[in-house]
C-alpha cells in the first residue's frame, strides 16, 4: 500500500476523533451538545440497553466511542500491513468489510439530521449530528480504503 494511500485512510479515520471525544465527553459528565434534560445512559435504559452498556455509560465509558476508536485502529492496522503477507480473514478482513456498513448509515444520519426530526425537541444540539455523520463516512471509508489491497490476497491466511 502506497503511502498516500495511508495518508488517505489516517485523513478519513480521522474524521472519528470529534465523535470519540464528545462521546467519552458525554460518558465523563459533560453536557455541550445536549439538551438539559437528556441523559445518555437513562436513554440506553428506556430503549432496552444491556445493563453492561448502562453500567459503562455511568462510569465514564462510551462504548460506541470504544467502537469508533477499534474501527479507525483496524483501518490503520490494515493500511499499514502489505497485502502480500498472509491475514487471518476470519479476525480482520470480515469485521473490515462489515465496518463499510458505516457508509450509508452515515449517509442515512446525514439525510435524516437535514431534514429535521419535525418534533422540535431533539435531545441533541445542531452540530451534534453533522460529526456523528462524519465519523460514521469517515470510519466505512477507512475501513473500505485499507481492506481493499488485501481483497485477492492468495496468501491470505484463515484464522483457525
Amino acid at each position: 500500500m502506497t503511502r498516500h494511500h495511508q495518508r488517505l485512510v489516517a485523513l478519513t479515520g480521522s474524521l472519528a476523533l470529534p465523535y470519540i471525544a464528545l462521546k467519552t465527553y458525554w460518558a465523563a459528565g459533560g453536557r455541550a451538545g445536549m439538551t438539559d434534560s437528556f441523559d445518555m445512559a437513562d436513554e440506553f435504559r428506556r430503549n432496552g440497553g444491556p445493563a453492561a452498556l448502562i453500567w459503562l455509560e455511568r462510569h465514564g465509558v462510551d462504548f460506541t466511542a470504544a467502537l469508533a476508536l477499534t474501527g479507525v485502529a483496524l483501518a490503520l492496522l490494515l493500511a499499514h500491513r502489505p497485502p502480500a503477507r498472509p491475514l487471518p480473514r476470519r479476525l480482520l478482513l470480515v469485521p473490515a468489510w462489515a465496518g463499510t456498513l458505516l457508509i450509508p448509515y452515515g449517509l442515512l444520519t446525514a439525510l435524516l439530521g437535514a431534514l429535521g426530526s419535525g418534533s422540535g425537541n431533539a435531545p441533541l444540539t445542531g452540530w451534534v449530528i453533522p460529526a456523528g455523520a462524519a465519523a460514521f463516512v469517515g470510519i466505512g471509508t477507512a475501513l473500505a480504503l485499507s481492506a481493499w489491497p488485501h481483497r485477492f490476497s492468495r496468501r491470505t491466511a484463515t484464522a483457525r
